[in-house]
Order: C-alpha cells, then structure tokens, then sequence
C-alpha cells in the first residue's frame, strides 16, 4: 500500500513539472508560428526568406511533437492507474470532452481556411486574370511602339531630305533652321536639333535648350553610330526623342521629339514591372501555399493540445470533489442515510452542493422516520377496514380495466363459490358486458340484476358497479354484490298475493250484479206473467256490461305482464303524435288538440309501437280527466343535440298532491280504472333510457306531463 501511495505521490511531482514543461514549449511554438504568419504576410519582408521560414517551421513542427508526447505520457499515465480505481475515468471524460470541443472547430476552421486560401490561390492566377495582366501588357507596349515607330518615321523622312541637301547646306544655319522649320510643322512635331558629336548645335528649332537639358545618353549615341535609330524619353517622360547620324564626314546627329502623356508612359512602367513581379510570384505560388498550410496545421495542432492540457488540468481540479459525492451517493443507495459530505476549500460551489445535499439527508432521515410511523398507521387502519369489509352482508370486488380482479370480501368468495378466481370476470359474459356499458354509455344505469347459475342453484344477484378513479384517472372498477335470492322470493310471493287480493276483489265486485240480474231474468222466464221487455234488456246489458270490465281487467294485466321486448328503429315522431291525436278524435267528437312541434322532420330511436301505446294513454288520461264540454289537450315538442322534450298539458282536474305513487302498478283514480296504464307508460319510456314525470299545471287548472327521450340510444 506504502509503495503504491509513493508511485501516486511520484506521479503528482513528474505532472507539474510536466506542466511548466508543456506551458513553455507551448509559448515557444505559438510565438514561432505567430512570426511565421508575420513573415507570410509580408509584414516582416525584410525577414522574408524561404530557408529561413522553412527552417522555422521544422523547428515548430518539432516543438508539437514534443507536445504529443508529454501529453501522451499524461493520458497512458491515466489509464494506468485506472487499474488501480485512481478517479481515472472522470479524468478521460472531462479531457476527451474538451479535445472534442477544440477539436471540431479547429479543425473546420482550419479546413475552411486551407481550402479557402487555395481557392484564392487559383483565383488570383488563374487564366482570365493572366490574360488580363498580359493583355494590359500588350496594350501599354503597342502604345510606346506606335509613338517609337511614328518618330522614327519622321526621323527617316527629315533624314532623308537633308541628305539630299548639298554638304554648302549645313554651313548656312538659317537656311537649315527654316527648312528643320518646315519640316517640324509638317510632321507635328516639337523639337528638332542638328549637332555635331563635339556639341557644336547647327541648327534648333522648339522647346529644346541643349544648355539646360542633359545629352542623348551614350547608349544613344552608340546605337546612332552604329547607323540604327536611338528612341528614348525625357528625364521627367514628357517627350519622345529618337537620335540618328547623319551622312557627313564630321560626326553629326539629328535628333526629334514629341510630346508624349507622361502618366500613360508611367502607368505603362508599371504595368510591366507588375507582369515581371506577377510572373515571379506565379512561379513559387505552390511552394508559398505549401508553407502556409503547413502553418495552419500547425497552428491546428497547438490548439488541440492546449485543449487536451485544460481538460486534464480541469479534471485533476474538480475530481475530489464529484468522487466524494459519488462514494457518499453509493452509501446513501445502501440505506445509510445518516452519511453527510464535508465542506471543500477553495470550491466555492462544491460547497454549496455539499450543504444542500447534507440538508436533503436531513430531510429523507427526518422523512424516512414519518414514514415508518405512516405505515405503521395504515396497516392499522388497513386491518380495521379489512375487518369491516369481511363482516359486511354483501360482496365487494375490485377489478382492474382488464377486467382482472385486484381485491375482494369473503362474502364475494361465498356468493360465487368454487368458480371465483382472478379472471372470473373474463369468463363471466353477462357481468362483463353490463361493466363495458356502463363504461361506454353514461346514461345506462350502474345497477343491474341478473341470475348466476351455481352447480347446486340459481342466485338472483343486484350488482352496482361504480368507477374508481386516481389522479383524475380511471383506473379499474368497484362491484358491490348483493344476494337477494331469499328477499326476491318473499317479494315475489308477497306481490302474487297482492294481485290475487286484488284481482278477487275487482272481479268479486261486477259479479254481484251480473248474478243479480241473472236471477231476475230466471224469475221473468219462470214467471207467467208477461216478461217486460225494457227490464229484460236492462238485465242483459248489466250482465254484457260488467263481463267487459271484467275481461279489460284480465287483459291490462296480462299486458302489464307480459310487455314484450323493444324493436328499436328510426322513426319520425311526428307521425306517431299525429296518429294518436286522429284517433282520439274519432271517438271524442269535442276534443280540440293544440299541437306545436320544432321539426316535423325529427327523427327518433325507438320502437314505434311501443312509443304510440304511451301516447295514446296519455292522450286518453287527458281527455277522459276533463268535465268540461271544450276538451283542450296541448302538446309542444323541443328537441336540442341528445334530447327530445315531450310535454302534454290539458284543462282536466289535474292531479292529485300525492301523485308520486301514480306510477305503481294498480294504483288509480278512476273508478273504473286498472291502475296499470300509467306504470305501462313508465316502463316504456325507461326502456328508451328517458324520463317521464306528472305535474299540475301554474298557469292553468289541469295536468301536465313532461317527457325526456334520447334521439339515438346507444
């Protein structure tokens, strides 16, 4: 352990010499590449040499190697101590992220500007603008050529006719001035001169003063002697002048000059000396670029490398730090949370973190303890509830949107017996498919009752299923299971009871008088005397009379019975209250219907029969329920997206203050009536999933109906 500890020890003091190291190599080579830059750039042309920036950049180029190594040695150092779990791996992430940041666009831009610099490279020496500069050469040379061979022209010419002249002529200057004259007037020219080699002048005519101005040059006059035409400027390049020897024995010359634009002369230099300076830079274009770019890669290199030394030097920085939280994270991960991070010098933010982090320690201890106390709490809580549930007289099952059984009582366990398991509700059709319409259709009811079969009999079963809900969310159902074989069976016995009381009572009362009026008839047709016929007939009819109510009261029962299964289809209700209305009106001759409808076109689910027998009842109620001659029933019908409103309103007698009870089976106001017609009414209209209610009319003496049905049942 000593021996590992001094290698780390060892490690650390070779690390910062390596740093002073890298640091002072790393200045060195960047102030190198900066003079190498200057020396490109022709800001240091005096320093401006091929070997020398060659040489500078070996010594560059050497200097980055060094650099790789040092940092090679860092990063193989790293991985070494990784085996010996030496925080290495923080270490490498930290300095490949920095390499990847100096990386990416150093080397794009470095891309950039090598292809860049080539690009503007071949720009600058590419064909057209070679053209251009020759071109321009071209022109500023056929300019001087055209001047040169126009003055050599005239000095051929004026040469010409001199020599014509006799040798007498050249002693007589006034004769040789006048005819320089003429001959300077002709050719548009401004000066022409005649002087012998020993400066002796003979002749002069223009601007030229052979005393102020300075001699043809002696390559002039060389080129003169040797019989050819010397062309040369002035010193400030305003005049064109061109030299020749004349045919005299004495050494004689004639010279002439024209003015000429001085800037088109300059600007002609230039542009040649520019061709000579473009052609030679062309030449070592390639050599040049290779240098810069061998710069740019350099200058790449350094940057690299710098960013390699920043992430190894940042990751040495804060790696104690993050380790020590990660050890005391790896604790708390254990359970032990009674572990706390020390303060960091000179880490200002590390503290903050270690403070924040210990005060959440603080509070998951402090919560850890509650929550042990809250368990402790709901268990209690959970036995007690356990307890009521399992003592309770009905079933409770709660199930999951799969229809999979979560929990349950042991009344549930006792209701359905050896078949209850966790899918019994997959199995189970008829329970299933009440739950998916409750779910689907709010406006069925959430109570059903249905007839579980077991192996030794048949139970009669109220469910209720209600939807559990978490975070707004459902998330299964609630099932309550209530046995009502025994109750159902009392009710059933205690009903049929009711009805046969009733019934014997109902058909015991039109007996009395049917056997009264039999007896009568017996004692007319026994008797001698004359049989009166008006009593005969009275007696027939009473008998004819209660055998009728008898027979509609066995049939309002066995309608009430027996009311067969709805067939639901589209139909317009207008015709239905229509058909209704017509008929009522052949048997009650006074009877005014007011009818007001907001669509005659509504169109509504249902089964048209059914539909028609509760309005037709209703229609009958109203009218049988008014004293009065002028029988009034009004019916108005409003509709919005989902409903249907039906109501009907007459000027009757109304209803009595009870009229709650209306609705149970044999219960009447009529004297003759059954009791059955408005339960009958009831019982279709909720098997249209609507509403149907009795009121008293505010306005108006009588009653008031009001119907709510759905325009599309689901």
């Amino acid at each position: 352990m000593n021996k590992f500890f001094s290698k780390r020890e060892l490690f650390f003091k070779k690390d910062k010499i390596q740093n002073y190291v890298f640091i002072f190599i790393f200045l060195i080579s960047f102030s190198i590449s900066l003079i190498i830059f200057l020396m490109l750039s022709g800001y240091l042309s005096e320093l401006q040499n091929e070997e020398q920036i060659s040489l500078l950049l070996s010594i560059n180029f050497s200097m980055i190697i060094i650099l790789i190594i040092i940092s090679l040695d860092k990063i193989i150092k790293i991985f070494f101590f990784k085996k010996n779990r030496i925080k290495s791996n923080l270490r490498i992430q930290f300095t490949s992220l920095f390499l990847i940041i100096s990386f990416i666009p150093t080397t794009i831009v470095t891309v950039f500007s090598l292809v860049f610099f080539d690009q503007g490279v071949k720009l600058w020496f590419n064909d057209k603008l070679n053209q251009v500069i020759k071109g321009s050469k071209n022109i500023s040379e056929s300019y001087f050529n055209e001047h040169t061979q126009s003055i050599k022209n005239d000095i051929l010419y004026l040469n010409s006719e001199i020599n014509n002249e006799k040798i007498v002529f050249f002693t007589d200057k006034t004769r040789l001035s006048n005819l320089l004259s003429y001959f300077v007037e002709i050719k548009d020219l401004q000066e022409a001169i005649i002087f012998e080699r020993s400066g002796q002048l003979l002749a002069k005519v223009g601007s030229f003063f052979i005393e102020s101005e300075p001699a043809p040059p002696l390559w002039a006059r060389y080129t003169a002697d040797d019989g050819d035409i010397a062309v040369f400027t002035n010193d400030d390049r305003t005049k064109v002048r061109a030299l020749l020897k004349l045919q005299r024995a004495i050494p004689t010359y004639l010279s002439i000059g024209k003015n000429v634009d001085s800037n088109v002369l300059g600007r002609v230099e230039s542009v040649n000396q520019a061709a000579i300076e473009y052609n030679n830079i062309e030449k070592k274009i390639d050599h040049f670029q290779d240098q810069f770019n061998k710069l740019f890669l350099a200058i790449n290199f350094l940057m690299i490398l710098l960013a390699i030394w920043f992430g190894l030097k940042f990751s040495n920085k804060i790696i104690d730090p993050i380790m020590e939280i990660i050890l005391a994270s790896e604790k708390i991960i254990k359970g032990d949370l009674t572990t706390r991070i020390r303060n960091f010098k000179g880490y200002y933010d590390f503290n903050i973190l270690s403070k924040v982090l210990n005060k959440m320690l603080d509070n998951l201890n402090d919560q850890k303890n509650k929550l042990i106390k809250a368990k402790e709490t709901i268990n209690l809580r959970r036995k007690f509830t356990e307890k009521i549930i399992n003592d309770v007289s009905t079933g409770i099952i709660s199930i999951d949107l799969k229809y999979k059984i979560l929990l349950f009582n042991k009344k549930a366990k006792e209701i359905f017996g050896k078949d209850f398991d966790k899918n019994f509700f997959k199995k189970n059709s008829e329970i299933k498919n009440f739950i998916k319409n409750f779910e689907h259709n709010s406006f069925n009811s959430n109570q059903t009752q249905i007839r579980y079969m077991t192996k030794d009999s048949i139970k009669i079963l109220n469910l209720k299923v209600s939807s559990e809900f978490e975070k707004n969310k459902m998330k299964g159902y609630l099932i309550n299971i209530d046995d009502v074989t025994e109750l159902v069976s009392a009710q059933k016995n205690a009903a049929w009871s009711n009805v046969a009381r009733y019934m014997a009572h109902e058909i015991k009362n039109p007996l009395t008088p049917i056997k009264l009026s039999a007896q009568r008839l017996e004692n007319f047709l026994t008797s001698k005397n004359n049989v009166n016929k008006e009593t005969f007939f009275n007696c027939t009819n009473t008998i004819v009379r209660q055998v009728n109510n008898i027979e509609s009261l066995v049939t309002e029962f066995s309608n009430f019975a027996r009311m067969p299964s709805g067939n639901f289809q589209d139909s317009r209700l207008d015709n239905i209250i229509k058909t209704q209305i017509n008929s009522q009106k052949l048997v009650y001759k006074n009877a005014q219907f007011d009818y007001k409808i907001s669509k005659k076109n509504l169109v509504i689910n249902c089964d048209y029969n059914q539909l028609s027998r509760v309005f037709l009842n209703l229609f009958k109620n109203s009218l049988e329920s008014i004293n009065s001659k002028k029988k009034i029933v009004t019916i108005n019908v409003l509709d919005d997206k989902k409903f249907i409103f039906v109501e009907i309103s007459d000027n009757g007698t109304g209803f009595p203050k009870d009229s709650d009870n209306l609705f149970e089976p044999y219960v009447t106001n009529k004297i003759n009536g059954t009791g059955l017609g408005l339960s009958i009414c009831k019982k279709i209209i909720e098997d249209h999933g609507g509403e149907i209610s009795l009121h008293n009319n505010a306005k108006f003496k009588g009653a008031l109906v009001k119907i709510k049905l759905l325009r599309k049942r689901k």
